[in-house]
């Protein structure tokens, strides 16, 4: 079995089961003339900020359908090196946006795109991927519509679960499929109906309330078959109608199988970092649907992706919720909640200057380096 290694002025939002987003059961699909004038004019299935074309997506070949989800929801560090301007922080609603948001979010995007932490390499959105390169799985020949199942997959494991655990489940799945079902593509729809619960319940038992999740799953393969023609939903209602899928693993699957960025996803970092810099109301967001909602009133859209790899990963390695690393953070000088006594210790607040910046980071670098290695030996 293979391993893989300040305060401002701001309306109380209630929750409500329903989800006010969403405008219908299904998307509408567009006819024949309209998916071939898509096509025709090479606008990538894109009808709007909060829908697309789902029958032109399900048309596309694996390369073209990577290429597609890629340009939707990118999630390499390198793209975040550049600041977000004033200009960029456009968004629909009048609900005024935190004046401490750019000052913070830019320095915690530009030491994310230095550094790769545990959500960039085995995180949700990384587990197709990475699982079908450890069997040998080519990326042109896993189906799109595998794809997503295996991406929903992954977000079922994923619940409460460190992202190694969740990753090496998926892989002993796809490896009885492979090696037992002999199926060449690794999970499939058919491949977990066939596969027995206690048997499933045995390949992920390194994840958190795996008996739990393995009835989930079960039970999933036959409702995909039963209610969406063998495929996952594409929209958040169906996405929740899911044994053991809730808001957040919802909204990543739709971001990451069918490129719909209809809602942000709120984990408990992106919670507790929300409320700890004021982004959200930290009374009131109990939940992470409250700060989930409040969070959508402000933030353009642009960034409804993006905003969940980015603080997960600084909520990994460094704003943790216990052992915060203040003295590294090169938002050290603009926090609301930063720890004076770990600044003092730090060499970074004092260097100001362009010219020393590259000493800065890579002194940064190294430290952080030597942390993340303490931290794993540790765990071990």
């Amino acid at each position: 079995m293979r391993e893989i290694s300040g305060h401002r002025k701001r309306k109380y939002i209630p929750v409500d089961i329903e989800e006010v987003e969403v405008r219908s059961k299904y998307f509408k699909k567009e006819n024949d003339k309209t998916v071939e004038s898509l096509q025709d004019t090479k606008i990538i299935g894109d009808l709007s900020n909060h829908e697309v074309n789902i029958d032109w997506i399900k048309a596309l070949k694996p390369i073209e359908y990577f290429e597609w989800i890629e340009s939707r929801t990118c999630d390499n560090p390198k793209t975040w090196g550049q600041a977000i301007t004033k200009e960029e922080m456009v968004n629909d609603s009048r609900v005024e946006i935190p004046k401490n948001f750019l000052p913070i979010y830019n320095r915690v995007r530009l030491m994310r795109s230095k550094v790769n932490t545990p959500v960039d390499a085995m995180g949700c959105s990384m587990i197709p991927v990475l699982v079908s390169n450890k069997c040998g799985i080519p990326s042109e020949k896993v189906d799109p519509k595998n794809f997503r199942l295996q991406f929903l997959i992954g977000t079922m494991l994923s619940a409460q679960t460190r992202d190694e655990r969740m990753a090496q489940a998926a892989l002993n799945i796809t490896e009885y499929c492979l090696d037992t079902l002999k199926i060449p593509e690794g999970i499939t729809l058919d491949g977990l109906l066939k596969i027995n619960e206690s048997t499933l319940v045995d390949l992920i038992r390194c994840v958190s309330f795996y008996t739990r999740k393995a009835n989930f799953i079960k039970r999933t393969a036959q409702l995909l078959v039963d209610n969406f023609n063998s495929d996952i939903p594409y929209d958040i209602e169906g996405v929740l109608s899911l044994p053991g899928v809730g808001p957040k693993m919802g909204y990543l699957t739709l971001q990451k199988g069918w490129g719909l960025i209809a809602g942000i996803c709120v984990d408990v970092h992106v919670h507790r970092l929300c409320k700890m810099w004021n982004w959200v109301d930290p009374i009131n967001c109990k939940t992470a649907e409250h700060t989930r909602r409040e969070l959508q009133t402000w933030l353009p859209h642009s960034l409804w992706y993006e905003i969940n790899t980015v603080l997960v990963g600084f909520g990994q390695l460094i704003c943790m919720a216990r052992g915060k690393r203040c003295d590294l953070c090169l938002a050290n000088d603009v926090c609301n909640a930063r720890n004076l006594k770990l600044i003092k210790s730090s060499k970074f607040h004092q260097l100001k200057d362009e010219e020393d910046m590259e000493k800065v980071y890579s002194h940064w670098l190294d430290t952080l380096t030597d942390g993340i290695t303490a931290q794993r030996h540790k765990r071990k």
